[in-house]
C-alpha cells in the first residue's frame, strides 16, 4: 500500500483538483484507492459531490484526541465508485488543530488510524491543507511519498520551502523518509513566463519532477460545479489525459522501485552464496529494502 500525500503551503495551486483527479483515474487503472479529505475547507469531498455540513461522521471524529466515542477510518469512508472510496471532511477538522497540540501521540493520529485499518487499499492519497500544522505534519508522517502540485507562479515555488522543512524534520528526528516530487499544474506552453517558471521548478527539484504537466484547462474547474472527476465529466478533455497519464507515471514509479529493491536483495544473497556469509552493509541492505506488499 502506497501512501501519497498531495501538499503545498500555497493554495490555488492544484492541489485538490490532482488530489481527487489522479485517485480517480488510478481507480479505473484497476487500482483500489482511498482519498482522505484531510482539508477543513473539504474541497475534496464538495468536489466529489458530497455535502459537509450534511455528514454525520468524518475524518475529524478518526483523529480526534477523545477517548470515547472514538471511530476507525472504515467506520467514515464513503463509496465513490468502483475501485474508489474517500474518507471526507467538514469544518469540524479546523478544531484538530488546536486539540492536537497537547495530544500524546499527536504526530501520527492518521498513522495510526492508516495501519489499524483491515480493507486493503493499492493507495491512499492524502488531500492536504494549505498550510503549515499539525493536520499536514500527521500527513505527512502518514506518507511514503509527496506530491507537490506548483502552479505558474514563484509564490507557489516558494511556498515549497516551509514544507521541505518538515519533509526534513521527519528524516532528522524520526528517521522517516518521504520521496517528494514537483508536479506542474495549470501549465500553459504558449506563454514564455509558464517555461521560465517550468525551469525554475527543475533547478529546484532536479530528476524529482514529474514529467507528466497538467496544462490549463477550464474543464477541470467545471468538474466542480458538478461534483465529479474529470474522468467521468470528460474523458475526451485535455485535462482527463494529462491526469491518466499522471496516474500511469505514479503507478511505474512503484514498480520501478520494486525492481530496484529486488537489485538490492540479489546482491546481497550472490555475497551469501559466495562468500558463505553476509557482510553488515549487505545484511542492512536486505532488511532495509525488502519490498512489502501490505
Amino acid at each position: 500500500m502506497r501512501v501519497i500525500s498531495c501538499a503545498n503551503q500555497k493554495g490555488g495551486c492544484g492541489k485538490t483538483t490532482t488530489a481527487i483527479n489522479l485517485s480517480a483515474c488510478l481507480a479505473t487503472k484497476n487500482q483500489r484507492v482511498l482519498l482522505i479529505d484531510f482539508d477543513p475547507q473539504a474541497h475534496s469531498t464538495m468536489g466529489l459531490d458530497l455535502k459537509p455540513s450534511s455528514l454525520e461522521k468524518t475524518v475529524y471524529d478518526v483523529i480526534k484526541p477523545k477517548w470515547n466515542g472514538l471511530l476507525g477510518m472504515e467506520q467514515v469512508i464513503v463509496s465513490i465508485g468502483q475501485n474508489f472510496d474517500l474518507a471526507p471532511s467538514n469544518a469540524g477538522l479546523a478544531g484538530a488543530e488546536q486539540e492536537l497540540s497537547g495530544a500524546p501521540g499527536r504526530e501520527r493520529k492518521l498513522l495510526d488510524a492508516i495501519e489499524a485499518m483491515t480493507r486493503p487499499y493499492d493507495f491512499i492519497v492524502i488531500d492536504c491543507p494549505p498550510s503549515i500544522g499539525h493536520l499536514c505534519f500527521n500527513a505527512l508522517r502518514a506518507s511514503q511519498e509527496a506530491i507537490i502540485p506548483i502552479d505558474l507562479s514563484i509564490f507557489s515555488l516558494r511556498g515549497v520551502s516551509k514544507l521541505m522543512e518538515i519533509v526534513l524534520m521527519l528524516k532528522e528526528k524520526l528517521d522517516h523518509v518521504i520521496n517528494c516530487r514537483a508536479l506542474i499544474t495549470m501549465f500553459d506552453y504558449r506563454t514564455r513566463y509558464a517555461r521560465y517558471v517550468l525551469e525554475k521548478v527543475k533547478d529546484e527539484f532536479g530528476e524529482n519532477v514529474f514529467n507528466t504537466v497538467i496544462r490549463y484547462n477550464i474543464r477541470l474547474r467545471e468538474t466542480v460545479d458538478y461534483g465529479m472527476p474529470i474522468a467521468e465529466f470528460d474523458k475526451h478533455a485535455i485535462g482527463h489525459k494529462d491526469y491518466q497519464a499522471l496516474a500511469e507515471e505514479v503507478i511505474q514509479a512503484g514498480v520501478a522501485d520494486v525492481h530496484q529493491d529486488y537489485d538490492v536483495l540479489r546482491e546481497a544473497e550472490n555475497i551469501l552464496h559466495d562468500t558463505g556469509s553476509v557482510s553488515t552493509v549487505a545484511q542492512e541492505a536486505v532488511y532495509k529494502t525488502k519490498p512489502s506488499f501490505s
